[in-house]
């Protein structure tokens, strides 16, 4: 008899799942403001899943175009494709910090490994924005395009030299003899 309730269980378990999973991905998209940070890592993220390669090298400021050619930012594509492909992305928070905007969102990325073993794996990723003549543009590479091929390095922070630390000078301790008097001549 505990045998069928396992059984049960488990069935009812995967019922749930797929459900899940078919209710997750069958969700409408919800429509960002125009103009808003937001919105550009909205299109950004559809410009990748359609593998509209171009206007997703777009969005990247001229600071990051300078040092990467569209060629070396496109490698490795389908790669990058399949990862947003089997992706589902929310907006979860953003914070402006000087003239940057960091978005926040929480991707869920599902894997198929056969019909019961279908797993998912959640992560947070950090997009950062800044706005170049009207419009909003990547100041670091973003999730998935996390890096460049290109040789060229960009330094988005400004290194910071670290202050030497002062140095310990002893003092001299006063000595007990007291001072002698010139000898008279």
């Amino acid at each position: 008899m505990t045998r069928w309730w396992l059984i049960g269980g488990g069935a009812f378990l995967g019922i749930l799942l797929i459900a899940s999973l078919v209710l997750a991905f069958t969700q409408d998209e919800e429509l960002l403001p125009l103009g808003t940070a937001e919105a550009a890592v909205q299109d950004f993220l559809n410009a990748a899943e359609t593998d509209n390669l171009e206007v997703s090298y777009g969005y990247l400021s001229e600071e990051l175009k300078a040092a990467c050619k569209l060629e070396d930012f496109v490698s490795d594509s389908s790669y990058r494709f399949q990862r947003i492909q089997e992706s589902r992305v929310t907006l979860d928070k953003t914070n402006v910090v000087g003239d940057i905007t960091f978005v926040y969102v929480k991707i869920s990325q599902y894997y198929n490994q056969g019909p019961f073993g279908t797993s998912e794996s959640l992560h947070s990723e950090q997009f950062a924005l800044k706005q170049e003549n009207g419009l909003w543009k990547f100041s670091k590479y973003p999730w998935p395009y996390n890096f460049c091929r290109s040789a060229v390095p960009v330094n988005v922070v400004p290194r910071v030299e670290p202050t030497p630390a002062p140095t310990h000078v002893p003092l001299q301790a006063p000595t007990a003899e007291p001072a002698r008097k010139p000898a008279a001549p």
